[in-house]
């Protein structure tokens, strides 16, 4: 948020703030002219984001406030809680090599008990300490895009994993639906399958993103001010007509996937005791549209239009991921290197 607005006092324009005590402060620009004097403020404002200095902390929430209302606003909530310790106070441009190794090792440490085992005996994982660095990284080079430091400084990272291969077949899917510890967490698993959908897209999705008439799921809201990673607008199946068509006469609320009369926030911990009960492991809210893309390929399903459904802006990430699993991938690699045996002469 700018340090400076724009008001008037006696005729003429100020720039108003406010201090650390919440005391407001008008200081005149020494002009009626409001070209002029929005473009005084304009380099008040740049000389203060400029300023020598920069904290980690100033340059985090200064990057939260301008993405507000975006996906990575709300993940960088968690994100900081890890990061905040280490780096808050820290001036950016200051940030060494030793300062992020030590982090990491800090991070892959066992964590305080939970009763009488470590909430994390293993520490953390290397793709959660990628995923906190990572965002400190975005920061920094958005401040330097933005002018209020002059160079980012380098931010040594761990290696990022192998991305999980789990998939479900359609017998682990029939077992999770009919082990489901409750009706949300069933219509969530029918809705991830059936769309490919991203968590957070199911778990907002509201009846008015769903046109029963014209048989489509919008993943993406049409009234929201920002669009969101990897959200389509995908057509109804008979399945999960069905099940929208159920769920949508004991509706309490807006959202498609409530309980007890409010939306659901999280089905980690309800999707995993409904893979205890159906006896399956690695079940996370991602494997559905991880599955649903790959059933798609291995029924032929072009690359293309299994990135529209999944809502790719590049169907070339689809065919990196998953054209291995189409039933034609390399086959003509493979033909250009057949051997007919029978004309191959021995000796």
């Amino acid at each position: 948020m700018s340090k400076y607005r724009l008001g008037r006092l006696r005729g003429e324009f100020v720039a108003v703030y406010y201090d650390d005590a919440g005391k407001r402060h008008r200081n005149t620009l020494g002009t009626d002219n409001k070209v002029a004097a929005q473009t005084a403020i304009d380099k008040l404002n740049a000389e203060a984001e400029r300023a020598p200095g920069q904290t980690v902390e100033t340059l985090w929430n200064a990057y939260r406030e301008e993405k507000r209302g975006r996906r990575i606003a709300a993940s960088m909530l968690t994100t900081w809680k890890a990061l905040k310790g280490t780096f808050a106070a820290r001036e950016a441009e200051a940030i060494g090599d030793e300062t992020c190794q030590d982090y990491i090792r800090m991070r892959r440490q066992p964590t305080e008990k939970i009763g009488n085992r470590p909430a994390y005996p293993n520490g953390r994982s290397d793709g959660t300490i990628w995923t906190e660095l990572n965002h400190l990284r975005i920061v920094m080079g958005w401040a330097v895009k933005r002018g209020r430091i002059a160079r980012a400084p380098y931010i040594s990272m761990p290696p990022k994993p192998a991305p999980m291969d789990r998939w479900l077949t359609r017998d682990e899917v029939a077992r999770l639906k009919d082990n489901a510890t409750a009706d949300h967490i069933r219509l969530f698993i029918v809705l991830a399958i059936a769309t490919g959908g991203r968590k957070e897209a199911l778990l907002t999705l509201k009846w008015d993103q769903v046109d029963f008439a014209r048989g489509i799921i919008h993943l993406d809201d049409q009234q929201a001010p920002h669009k969101r990673k990897g959200r389509a607008s995908v057509p109804m199946n008979k399945t999960i007509r069905a099940a929208l068509q159920e769920a949508r006469k004991a509706a309490e609320t807006d959202y498609v996937i409530e309980w007890a009369g409010n939306p659901v926030k999280s089905v980690k911990r309800s999707l995993a005791k409904t893979a205890e009960k159906a006896r399956l492991s690695e079940v996370t809210a991602h494997v559905f549209r991880h599955s649903a893309a790959r059933w798609q390929a291995e029924a032929g399903i072009p690359m293309a239009k299994i990135a529209q459904y999944l809502g790719h802006s590049d169907d070339r990430i689809t065919q990196r991921v998953y054209g291995r699993y189409a039933p034609s991938h390399m086959q003509d690699a493979a033909d250009v290197l057949d051997l007919e045996f029978g004309q191959v002469k021995t000796g």
